[in-house]
């Protein structure tokens, strides 16, 4: 629920309106009969008595007046009637006499400050003579403005009360009585409250030293019921609105219509987001005792507003502004009023209404709390919350000051589309999801989107003691992401090194700058070493770091920096191979095939591959000499083996054949004897 205070003070001036004073007249007698000019002092006991289903109050003043004449030279003064300054909202005036007989009574003159009458004695008033009589008036609601501080009604009776007497003179006293139906509140005033045996609240000063002193304001109203409200239903743009108002108060809901009208466009043409999500709205007149104290409140959940009584323009804008301002869009109180106050005022001074803004002063100075210690709970009533609903509107103020109306815009743009604070600007599409705009994201969102600084504005109004220390550390976090977001020359810093800086992690996020800027060496390197192997760097890289996250990106940038370290080797390897064995080692084989797949599988990001093809393509060139040579002498020697054998065989051959021979030589005797 959301909700606004009323205006303070505001019977503080309206008092005035009730200041009564005695106008002495010098009346005059026979000789030796003469005038006086010495003073006239009196006191009254004054009741006021609440009739709601007349639409007056009912005074009664029991007036006591004593003449304080000195008689001197023989001539004798008096005094023949009492003139008394009564509120201007007045009417029926009567004067009667201890014994109910009328005295005479006439209207002066209306002034400023109220209405002048005279009041004529029974007997002239001589000195240390004293005179008492009644004096009956009315306080009348005359209509007007919905903002005029003087209500009469069956619903709502808000009205100043004060006392009569002379200035210093003690005495006097106040009683005010309301009925049972009402429920009161004493604005201020300070008067002692009972109930008397008809229900009655009944409010009562006590003799008072000074009645000029005594002040004070009283509101009053009845639950009205559901089937006494009337409705009118108004369409403005999309909206459509259903306007619930007292039978008895017809202006209010005119002063809404007229104020809904012409003010909605323009609040949303200043937040520049478009029509609301809810495209209804209920809007009721209340009391402010109704809705807790407040002037207004709003209800997102059933996209109702309920308005006090007074229509106040910027109250009304201020409770529409909230069906953009509402925990939805962005999540804070002083976020959500104070940009409702914002828009409000820069509406009706666009409209030419009044501006009844918070305002500070020195006295709400003195109950100054840091913004973000207002809750939905926060101190009601108190001198605090009127200060957070003032400070709220003066840091706004500020905000916007340096913002500008369209750079407002494109951060409650950013701000609603849930984009990152962190991202660099026209990099690409890959775009992370920022988050609830609390007061933190906010401040990322304003310096990432206008270029301005805000630090100030938050460390005057809006931050902590204990938040003010991370403030030290964001800056710092900053300028290092700055410069690393420089360094990267275009390319959007990992989704985790702005998740860190978005959740204000500035630990975590300064090392995995570190991380980065390690990166972006590497990628440097890669550039470098790339065109020298007769490839070029992956766009691989770019997409890990963009959207996978720092460590994935720096295990790639190490895979692609040993993938070009094995290309490298390659080619050196290929360069240092020559003669003929390494022609016969290479036989079967083709590691200048391999080397260029290797380049081109590089350039299309598979590293793996490169590496592996690179690797072989090495390992041949590398091996091919003594691959060769082994093979040379391998053939040499099987060879010289097969000429060894048929050498052997050869000689086989022939020592068997001379073996043969001299076999044959040897037994030819000896098988002659046998025979």
């Amino acid at each position: 629920m959301i909700r606004d205070r009323v205006r303070s003070a505001r019977g503080i001036a309206a008092a005035a309106l009730i200041a009564i004073a005695a106008t002495f007249l010098r009346g005059a007698a026979p000789p030796p009969v003469d005038g006086a000019q010495t003073d006239l002092s009196y006191t009254s006991a004054a009741v006021w008595t609440v009739d709601p289903a007349h639409g007056r109050v009912h005074v009664l003043l029991n007036v006591n007046a004593t003449s304080h004449a000195a008689d001197s030279g023989g001539r004798r003064y008096f005094y023949p009637g009492l003139q008394l300054t009564l509120p201007l909202s007045t009417a029926e005036y009567a004067a009667l006499d201890g014994n109910g007989q009328s005295l005479p009574l006439s209207v002066i003159a209306t002034t400023p400050s109220g209405v002048v009458v005279n009041v004529g004695f029974r007997q002239p008033l001589y000195s240390g003579q004293s005179g008492a009589f009644e004096l009956k008036f009315d306080l009348v609601d005359r209509g007007g403005s919905t903002d005029r501080d003087l209500r009469i009604g069956q619903d709502i009776v808000s009205f100043p009360v004060s006392a009569f007497g002379s200035p210093g003179t003690s005495g006097g006293s106040v009683t005010v009585v309301f009925p049972a139906s009402l429920i009161v509140q004493e604005q201020f005033g300070a008067l002692a409250t009972s109930t008397d045996s008809f229900g009655q609240t009944v409010f009562s000063s006590g003799p008072v030293a000074d009645s000029t002193a005594l002040n004070a304001w009283f509101t009053a109203s009845r639950t009205v019921p559901a089937s006494d409200f009337r409705v009118l239903q108004v369409v403005v743009g999309p909206i459509d609105a259903t306007l619930r108002y007292w039978a008895d108060d017809p202006g209010w809901a005119d002063q809404v219509a007229r104020v809904l009208k012409s003010g909605y466009p323009v609040l949303s043409e200043l937040i520049g987001l478009g029509d609301p999500a809810s495209k209804s709205l209920t809007i009721e007149e209340a009391t402010t005792q109704g809705i807790g104290g407040f002037s207004g409140e709003y209800d997102p959940a059933a996209s109702m507003v309920r308005v006090s009584y007074f229509a106040d323009p910027i109250v009304v804008l201020h409770e529409v502004a909230h069906m953009w301002f509402n925990n939805d869009l962005a999540s804070g109180r002083w976020i959500d009023e104070g940009f409702a106050s914002f828009y409000a005022e820069q509406a009706v001074l666009r409209l030419g209404l009044p501006d009844h803004a918070p305002a500070l002063n020195t006295s709400l100075m003195r109950a100054a709390i840091p913004l973000n210690d207002w809750t939905d709970a926060g101190a009601p009533g108190t001198p605090t919350e009127a200060y957070l609903y003032g400070a709220s509107l003066a840091a706004v103020r500020q905000i916007a000051a340096l913002a500008g109306t369209d750079g407002l815009r494109k951060v409650w743009a950013e701000a609603q589309a849930g984009t990152n604070a962190y991202p660099q600007p026209g990099a690409n599409s890959a775009v992370l999801q920022g988050g609830v705009t609390e007061w933190r994201r906010l401040l990322d969102l304003l310096e990432q989107t206008t270029g301005q600084s805000y630090t100030a504005i938050w460390r005057q109004w809006v931050v902590t003691s204990a938040e003010a220390a991370t403030l030290h550390d964001r800056d710092s976090a900053r300028a290092d992401y700055a410069s690393t977001e420089a360094a990267a020359g275009g390319w959007i810093l990992p989704p985790d090194a702005q998740s860190a800086m978005s959740g204000w992690d500035f630990g975590t996020a300064t090392a995995l700058l570190g991380q980065v800027r390690a990166v972006l060496t590497m990628r440097r390197q890669i550039d470098d070493a790339a065109p020298n192997e007769d490839t070029t760097p992956p766009a691989t890289l770019r997409t890990i770091f963009e959207r996978v996250g720092t460590a994935a990106a720096l295990a790639e940038a190490e895979q692609e920096l040993a993938a070009l370290d094995s290309l490298s080797a390659a080619r050196r390897a290929q360069a240092n191979s020559k003669g003929a064995a390494r022609a016969v080692g290479l036989l079967g084989i083709d590691p200048e095939a391999d080397l260029a797949s290797a380049r081109k599988v590089f350039a299309a990001g598979d590293i793996a591959t490169a590496h592996s093809l690179a690797e072989s393509a090495r390992s041949a060139w590398a091996g091919a000499t003594g691959v060769g040579q082994v093979r040379i002498l391998g053939t040499a020697a099987g060879t010289a083996g097969v000429l060894l054998l048929i050498a052997l065989f050869i000689w086989t051959r022939s020592g068997r054949r001379k073996e043969n021979k001299r076999s044959s030589v040897a037994t030819s005797p000896t098988e002659q004897r046998d025979a």
